[in-house]
């Protein structure tokens, strides 16, 4: 029978494949790069094969490292598997959330009080950032993330998918009866981090209605969406916003929607580690998402954008 090497240069060597970086397999396991680099070299005395190509700033798998890493991945993820299923998985203890900065605010906030009055025995902690956490290191149970819905091994769920529209305060809305006046309205703008130009922008929305000569320049533009709402809602300006994070505001009448086109944008998607997705606290908080997600479709707003979108 073949010697098994360690099993710390073993995780070292797990870790450094997923990260392709010494530095961040060294974050993860609270060692320093340098470990790392030693477990990895004694791994590869003890196999008697380089593991990875040392490049002058990346760090790639050699061949007998690509053939070897898929076993020791499926080998970690069959532990982590073998230790959540002796814990005792019951509906009381911590959920750990991560989802965007507007998603929290604007849309699940509003509604986790009820999510809590059904399941009083979980504590949400609810962490917002528009960067993509690491659920081994980030101690994340669920994320709600903002994209196309490609997140490799993991468990995904469609939620919603997201348009934009303009939005304006009452008062406003009376002087913009075609969408030419907003040619001569105060436009603002959210940009949030990772914005590019295959984000909606008011360029796009203004060719969308037939103005395709127009050029148009927001006279502000912000990183946060909620800033944008409240704007708007302050009678500074059109905004050009989520209608998932309007939504609140324009069942208040806090904003008016003056036109019915909406451009239509990233979705929002459940995911989670394949291990964690049948785990009690994680489905529970699965099944209330998606049925608060069918709420809002069935809701005045959902009703007059989001009723005729397919899942993504």
């Amino acid at each position: 029978m073949a010697k098994i090497p360690s099993l710390k240069s073993i995780q070292a060597f797990e870790a450094a494949c997923r990260h392709l970086s010494f530095k961040d397999a060294a974050d993860e396991l609270c060692v320093t790069p340098t470990a790392i680099s030693h477990q990895i070299k004694s791994l590869e005395e003890q196999l008697g094969v380089r593991l990875f190509h040392r490049l002058t700033r990346a760090l790639e798998l050699t061949e007998d490292g690509a053939n070897y890493a898929p076993y020791i991945v499926a080998a970690f993820k069959n532990f982590e598997a073998a230790s959540l299923a002796l814990e005792e998985d019951v509906l009381e203890g911590s959920l750990t959330i991560s989802t965007t900065g507007s998603f929290a605010a604007n849309w699940l906030s509003p509604r986790l009080r009820d999510f809590y009055e059904k399941y009083p025995g979980i504590s949400v902690r609810l962490l917002s950032s528009d960067a993509l956490v690491d659920f081994k290191s980030g101690g994340v149970d669920v994320a709600i993330r903002y994209g196309y819905g490609d997140y490799p091994d993991c468990h995904v769920a469609w939620v919603l998918n997201d348009r934009v529209a303009p939005v304006c305060s009452p008062e406003k809305a009376p002087s913009l009866t075609a969408p030419e006046d907003l040619l001569t309205s105060r436009l603002i703008e959210y940009q949030w981090s990772g914005f590019s130009d295959v984000d909606p922008s008011w360029q796009d929305w203004v060719e969308a209605v037939g103005l395709t000569g127009a050029s148009v320049e927001p006279y502000v533009t912000y990183s946060e969406e909620h800033i944008c709402l409240l704007t708007a809602s302050d009678g500074h300006g059109v905004a050009l916003v989520s209608l998932l994070a309007a939504a609140r505001f324009l069942e208040r009448d806090m904003l008016v929607a003056p036109f019915d086109t909406a451009l239509d944008n990233k979705s929002y998607y459940l995911v989670c580690p394949a291990t964690h997705a049948n785990r009690a606290r994680v489905r529970v908080f699965r099944e209330w998402l998606l049925d608060q997600a069918d709420a809002f479709r069935d809701s005045t707003v959902g009703q007059r954008f989001f009723e005729n979108q397919e899942t993504a």
